[in-house]
This record gives structure tokens, C-alpha cells and sequence, in this order.
């Protein structure tokens, strides 16, 4: 059995970049409130897989949906071994997670332009439309 996963340096750096302005010339699809719940809730996903461990708490789809939103509104480009580290879970059933999400119409694949051996992971507008109801909504709940 593997062992639980530890989390992720960059989740947990998230908050500290809460601030940063986001680069120029991409494009920032993320408004700042639905940022904020954002990282709130990953916060709370690390919180709870380091007290119960990340086997038991473990959602790929869900942590990486909200990974790639933050850093896509930060201007960031993600491979599918960021995914992984930010999902605490092995690249193999990251890469599983991320096909089924391809194919649901959640993820798509970009290229490089620069090597175009490097493969990004994207939100689709299905994936951004979704996460901005669901963060309309939490933030409407929570007065936020």
C-alpha cells in the first residue's frame, strides 16, 4: 500500500499569491471573490487530508479543477505532474483522472508553442461556467 501524501508545497503557497498581479497578456477568466473562495477551499482540502491523511480524503477531479482555476487566472501554465502533486495523488491515476476529465468535456490539452513536447492541462468553458456557480453560490451562503 502506498503511503499517504503529503501536501503539496504549491497548494499550500497558493494564499501567498493571492495578491500577486496577474501576468500580462493572458487571459484572467477568474474574478477575485470566486479566487478568494477558491483558495479558501483548497485550503480546507489540505487541512482535512493532513489531519484524516489524503487516502481518505482524496478527490482528483475536485482538487484539480480548483488548482487549474487558480493558477489559469494567475497566468500559469500546468502540466499533468503539477496536477498530480496538487491532487496528493501518483501521475497515474492523475493521468486517469485527467482522460476522464478530457473526455466529460472538463479538461483539454494544449501544446507548447515553444516545445511542443510539453503538454498543458486547460478548463474548459463548461469547467469555468460550473466553478463560477459553484463559487457564486458558496460565497452567497457565507456572506463572503
Amino acid at each position: 500500500m502506498r503511503p499517504a501524501f503529503g501536501p503539496s508545497i504549491r497548494a499550500r503557497l497558493l494564499p501567498e499569491f493571492a495578491g500577486d498581479s496577474v501576468d500580462l497578456g493572458t487571459t484572467n477568466r477568474g474574478n477575485p471573490r470566486h479566487v478568494a473562495i477558491c483558495l479558501d477551499l483548497i485550503a480546507n482540502r489540505q487541512l482535512v487530508g493532513m489531519h484524516i491523511g489524503f487516502q481518505l480524503s482524496a478527490d482528483p477531479a475536485w482538487d484539480m479543477l480548483l488548482d487549474l482555476y487558480v493558477w489559469e487566472h494567475r497566468g500559469r501554465d500546468i502540466a499533468i505532474s503539477s496536477l498530480a502533486s496538487a491532487a496528493n495523488v501518483p501521475a497515474t491515476t492523475a493521468r486517469a483522472c485527467i482522460q476522464t476529465m478530457i473526455e466529460l468535456g472538463w479538461f483539454y490539452r494544449q501544446r507548447d508553442s515553444g516545445d511542443g513536447r510539453r503538454i498543458y492541462i486547460r478548463l474548459t468553458d463548461k469547467a469555468h461556467s460550473a466553478l463560477a456557480a459553484i463559487f457564486d453560490e458558496i460565497g452567497d451562503r457565507m456572506s463572503i
